[in-house]
């Protein structure tokens, strides 16, 4: 091969590399985490929406006081505690077991999505903007 056809094919390849990193990039940069007072900001007034992972839509209310409300479709409803940890990660506690999100949790928010991340579990809602009575028909 030519050694200008071989430093085409070079050029080539660099730029789609650079490209695809710019558009991954980008596509990451939209989430952002969000840590102690942004959350709390965040979370106030609002519902946070999702399916468990038995398929059930849930709600998610967060107090300041350090309170949180889990209902889901099917009628179940539990109170129970939520904390910052020291890395600005939610903790979320249950006085029993009940099928939503327990433990701490690094927290994203995209628009109205939300992300939720830990070594053992993950998963994704929806901010609702108020406090909702209705669940959601189908997760976003």
């Amino acid at each position: 091969m030519p050694i200008s056809k071989l430093l085409n094919a070079v050029a080539i390849a660099f730029l789609l590399i650079s490209s695809m990193t710019l558009l991954v990039s980008s596509m990451t940069a939209s989430a952002a985490d969000v840590r102690g007072d942004q959350f709390i900001t965040e979370m106030d007034g609002n519902t946070l929406s999702g399916t468990n992972a038995s398929g059930l839509a849930f709600n998610l209310y967060f107090l300041a006081g350090g309170q949180v409300t889990y209902t889901n479709v099917a009628g179940a409803r539990v109170n129970g505690t939520w904390h910052l940890d020291q890395d600005g990660d939610v903790c979320i506690q249950w006085p029993r077991p009940v099928d939503a999100m327990a433990g701490c949790f690094r927290m994203s928010i995209d628009g109205d999505t939300v992300i939720w991340r830990s070594a053992k579990a993950s998963g994704r809602g929806v901010l609702r903007g108020n406090v909702a009575d209705s669940f959601l028909k189908r997760q976003q």
